[in-house]
């Protein structure tokens, strides 16, 4: 079975077929992970993770903020965090590439930081500096286990992430240029997770790692496809897909290990 760590399920691009993209992921033995972005998606996605018997993120995407009321909206740390079905704190971080709100979007990083309650689910774009900074305000990264999801950045940028523990979670964007395939190559297989981030990061055809796979025709990402970056990940680093699926299995459950008791259901294919 493989585990995609990220499925924005409360988008609208899927919300009318929900549960048909649900049961081809289950037919294709994919166990898809539901994501925050905001307060209020984060809830619907907890519903739907009851419904689908699946885990989710809970959190505020540095792009989804409400500058105007970050106090009243963060609220988060109320959260329920003994949920079965929340596996995690997320989406969090920082997004330089497309908001230059860098003093609002490092204020709710930290206070998602401060929850320390179960593993982080990262976004990290345009703004390592920072986000390296933050975290290693800290006396131990040991507190903000997680995954850095939909990674583009560099080898080195990756290493530093992986001395403090961090994971890095490879989709189609992941793949777009040579460098991120070089990424690829050169990242250790047990410090890799696996992701569509559907309904969006679909390998296009311009995209270098579109090279190692026959391409997807559809408009939309959606988790059984992720089956495409496993492939992909195996091409890069010359490894036996099977091999690979097995390390990835044990990866992601390493990073959340409450997705355990949800895997018997999906792996009945």
């Amino acid at each position: 079975m493989i585990i995609d760590i990220a499925f924005n399920a409360t988008s609208q691009e899927v919300l009318s077929n929900l549960s048909e993209i649900i049961q081809r992921a289950k037919k294709s033995n994919i166990m898809p992970i539901f994501v925050g972005l905001d307060i209020e998606s984060s809830k619907q996605a907890c519903l739907l993770a009851k419904t689908y018997n699946t885990c989710c993120y809970v959190g505020i995407h540095p792009l989804h903020l409400n500058y105007s009321a970050v106090r009243e909206e963060m609220n988060i740390g109320d959260w329920n965090f003994e949920d079965e079905n929340i596996c995690g704190i997320g989406e969090c971080g920082l997004d330089y590439f497309r908001s230059d709100k860098k003093k609002e979007q490092i204020e709710v990083f930290k206070e998602h930081l401060r929850i320390q309650k179960l593993p982080y689910f990262y976004h990290c774009r345009n703004s390592f500096e920072d986000f390296f900074q933050v975290l290693s305000e800290e006396k131990s990264f040991k507190v903000f286990h997680g995954v850095v999801h939909s990674f583009d950045g560099s080898i080195e940028e990756a290493r530093q992430l992986i001395s403090q523990g961090l994971y890095i979670g490879i989709n189609g964007c992941s793949l777009k240029t040579e460098e991120g395939v070089e990424v690829v190559k050169k990242l250790p297989v047990d410090k890799i997770l696996v992701e569509t981030d559907s309904p969006f990061c679909l390998i296009r055809r311009s995209y270098a790692g579109s090279r190692y796979s026959d391409l997807i025709k559809s408009r939309f990402n959606e988790p059984s496809f992720v089956r495409q970056i496993v492939e992909v990940v195996a091409k890069i680093k010359e490894m036996e897909i099977d091999e690979l699926e097995e390390i990835l299995y044990k990866n992601t459950l390493d990073v959340f290990p409450k997705l355990k008791k949800f895997t018997e259901f999906w792996n009945e294919s």
